[in-house]
Formats: structure tokens, C-alpha cells, sequence
């Protein structure tokens, strides 16, 4: 496969994920429930 073709492949991949919402709704929560717990502790 040629760079070019990989690079597409990449990129499109990439697209998807950062316009996933499944993907960055867990990040968020993930995120925001490491911040409560520092806040706890």
C-alpha cells in the first residue's frame, strides 16, 4: 500500500473519532469523575 493511501487511511480514521460522540462522552465523564475524586481526597 502506497504512504499516501495509508495516510488517507489515517486521516479518515481520525475524522471518525474526533466526531464520535460515544467516543469523547466516557473521556468526559472519565475525566470529570478523576476530578471530583482529587477534589475528595
Amino acid at each position: 500500500m502506497s504512504d499516501n493511501r495509508r495516510e488517507q487511511r489515517w486521516g479518515s480514521w481520525l475524522g471518525l473519532v474526533l466526531r464520535d460522540v460515544q467516543f469523547w462522552v466516557p473521556v468526559a465523564v472519565l475525566a470529570a469523575g478523576l476530578l471530583v475524586l482529587r477534589w475528595i481526597s
